[in-house]
């Protein structure tokens, strides 16, 4: 079975798989009520859906309630991650598709393109090895150092860092995706950590001194490494 094949049987698998997919690699563990917070769907949903997937043998769950993905399951996850982060690429790069918006437009078409324009694409994209947003893809072997980058929220004062990636929880936090994309903290970009705040972090551009404000619980969600101070003129 392949992620069209799939997606004809069961329309909203796609999604529950990545997810599933994505939660055991940022977190080690994956039940129905963190599965339900992170999609957005009530815990019943979920409790269907996995129950779908277990008969489809792509999912199992064990007596404590923990879900994993059976082989079949994780390399359609695979797949399906493959397919939506070129699609971002595709949207972002080549059409200028705002950024904040091209996850949302690519978790729409990631189970209609077919396995040879996957295959062009990366070709085409020149074989990235992270998403827009920073996140690995499965095959990328840097994974294991990209994904374990602390939390900004877990920086000190006065430390520089660079933005690593924005989690794929954090792409789905109403407003996070947005504001970044409006002030600028990209993957790639460097900062001094002014303030930390109760309530706000407060980051200066490392070479240009501009302030940004962003709100604490973003810091979550925004994985970062430190850096040496950049060098102005």
């Amino acid at each position: 079975m392949n992620v069209n094949e799939l997606a004809k049987r069961y329309p909203t698998a796609s999604e529950y798989i990545s997810q599933i997919y994505l939660i055991l690699r940022d977190y080690t563990y994956c039940n129905n009520r963190r599965l339900a917070d992170h999609i957005g769907v009530s815990p019943s949903a979920v409790s269907q859906a996995v129950g779908r997937l277990k008969r489809l043998d792509i999912a199992e769950q064990d007596k404590y309630g923990m879900i994993m993905l059976r082989e079949t399951g994780v390399i359609l996850a695979e797949q399906i991650l493959r397919r939506h982060y070129l699609l971002e690429h595709l949207m972002v790069r080549k059409l200028h598709f705002p950024w904040d918006l091209a996850d949302k437009e690519a978790e729409h078409l990631q189970d209609k393109v077919s396995d040879d324009f996957t295959d062009h694409l990366e070709q085409e994209l020149g074989h990235p090895r992270v998403c827009p947003h920073g996140n690995p893809f499965p095959c990328n072997p840097d994974a294991p150092e990209i994904l374990s980058a602390p939390r900004l929220i877990d920086c000190t004062e006065g430390e520089h860092i660079e933005i690593v990636r924005i989690t794929e929880e954090g792409e789905r936090v109403e407003g996070l995706l947005h504001l970044c994309y409006l002030e600028g903290v990209v993957p790639g970009t460097t900062y001094r950590i002014t303030r930390m705040l109760t309530e706000e972090l407060e980051l200066a551009e490392d070479t240009t001194g501009r302030l940004i404000v962003l709100p604490r619980s973003y810091g979550e969600h925004l994985r970062v490494k430190s850096v040496a101070p950049a060098l102005t003129a």
